[in-house]
């Protein structure tokens, strides 16, 4: 296991990559700072990662993952994440390559005023499959958590989202928020989700959906009247429809990326 540890009031950067098996133990001590990248690049048949988080109080962690292994590989990528008073968890989830992604992440929000947040991104082809599990526990007062996941699938891929957001009945006044939302570039492609909330205090705000939409048409129609071929016009109207979350995440690759995959 290779341990992280940001020490008191200090902020840094770091950046990793996996392309094998690997734990990752991080503690922030009070009032640190991460802005963390973590690349997963594997040509491995399986690739299993595992992250246990402490955040301590006041401290701050803005965690990018990018996942872009090969399209043999079936990667399994796991978060475990504990968040004292006012602490932050930011999680931006990249994912474009492999041949089945199982993206985890399970976070407890234990301290007053602690706040999460995920933004995941997935484009798939080809017969690639995601499956997410997004759990997000409030155990005390003044807790917030927004669980946003967006994707498009073309060809036969499929994705799978399950969601939770559990209120514990000593949460009050707590906020929680999920949604997911795919559209599907072919017949043959598929996106089920199962977003669930758990609510045990009447003093609080949750909400939670999800959608599953065609290609517009008529938006392609127009894009291709303009001038741009297929092709073109279906990286346009998918990157308007991930401009939610690309505009959150300072990651220069995901044009790169979206355009790869895109036939």
């Amino acid at each position: 296991m290779k341990k992280i540890v940001i020490p008191k009031n200090e902020k840094r950067k770091l950046k990793i990559s996996a392309s094998d098996n690997q734990d990752f133990f991080i503690i922030l001590e009070e009032n640190a700072e991460l802005n963390l990248i973590a690349v997963y690049n594997s040509n491995n048949s399986d690739l299993k990662i595992n992250f246990n988080v402490d955040l301590k109080e006041n401290s701050k962690l803005n965690f990018i993952n990018m996942q872009k292994s090969s399209i043999t590989t079936n990667n399994n990528i796991q978060r475990e994440v504990k968040l004292e008073k006012n602490s932050v968890f930011n999680l931006f989830d990249l994912n474009f390559g492999g041949k089945l992604v199982n993206s985890g992440v399970s976070v407890s929000l234990d301290g007053e005023n602690s706040r999460f947040e995920h933004f995941a991104v997935f484009v798939g082809n080809n017969e690639q499959r995601f499956d997410f599990d997004v759990n997000a526990f409030h155990n005390a007062p003044h807790t917030y958590s927004n669980m946003l996941t967006k994707g498009a699938l073309n060809d036969k891929a499929k994705s799978f989202y399950k969601g939770l957001i559990k209120i514990n009945k000593n949460a009050s006044n707590s906020n929680g928020y999920q949604k997911q939302d795919s559209i599907l570039l072919s017949g043959n492609a598929e996106s089920n989700s199962i977003p669930k909330l758990e609510i045990n205090n009447n003093e609080v705000r949750c909400t939670h959906g999800s959608s599953v939409s065609q290609i517009d048409e008529d938006k392609m129609f127009y894009a291709m009247s303009r001038g741009l071929d297929e092709k073109e016009a279906k990286i346009t109207l998918v990157k308007g429809f991930l401009q939610e979350i690309i505009d959150k995440v300072n990651f220069g690759e995901l044009d790169k990326l979206i355009h790869e995959k895109i036939k």
